[in-house]
């Protein structure tokens, strides 16, 4: 399938996703006080759902920035486009989307899930992309023969570790995850998320 087609059917399986034109915005600043190193990631995801009872498939890429308990997740169309912004600080939580007002909550899963047709569990993903449960909430987890997290049931989600980087990063002395499949376990319809990281950047 060429890349042509391959757009055509994004658009009609996500219109909404793929109306953004131009940048958006983030509206919520980080909260101050949060002085942990800030980390910057990029990479690309796709999702698979359902959605008025059809089943739908997105892709695209993301960057991911962290300070503390402070992220910023921006969702990019495959042509490089800002389709969403999302703001989680400790003091609630923002979703940005092109030429509509931003739309505030205490967390943003299900801002997203309304908005878009799919989640990405924002909270739980500051540690999961780590290679770590998140602390604090109930996890159940096995490793591989490295100590590395395999799989990971946390938060209504299933996280299966697919890959992980070949060295870790100049600010990561753990090793780092490459690829991460997400399926969530509970919530109104099926969805699964794959997450490639392609790259830690230097902020």
């Amino acid at each position: 399938m060429n890349r042509s087609r391959r757009l055509a059917l994004l658009c009609l399986g996500a219109p909404l996703l793929l109306a953004a034109c131009a940048s958006v915005a983030p509206s919520r600043g980080f909260d101050a006080g949060e002085t942990a190193t800030s980390r910057h990631y990029t990479g690309r995801f796709s999702a698979n759902y359902v959605r008025y009872g059809r089943d739908e498939g997105v892709q695209g890429s993301f960057r991911w920035e962290e300070q503390g308990r402070n992220v910023r997740l921006d969702l990019l169309s495959p042509l490089g486009q800002t389709l969403a912004v999302v703001t989680a600080t400790p003091s609630g939580a923002t979703l940005d989307l092109p030429n509509k007002p931003p739309r505030n909550a205490p967390e943003v899963d299900s801002l997203l899930e309304e908005a878009l047709g799919f989640a990405l569990p924002v909270a739980g993903m500051r540690d999961w992309l780590h290679g770590r449960p998140a602390a604090g909430r109930p996890a159940s987890a096995t490793r591989d023969a490295q100590g590395r997290l395999a799989t990971l049931a946390q938060d209504g989600w299933s996280v299966r570790y697919v890959a992980w980087q070949d060295t870790p990063s100049a600010t990561q002395t753990a090793a780092q995850p490459r690829r991460i499949d997400l399926e969530r376990d509970s919530g109104p319809t099926p969805l699964s998320v794959k997450l490639v990281i392609d790259a830690e950047e230097t902020p």
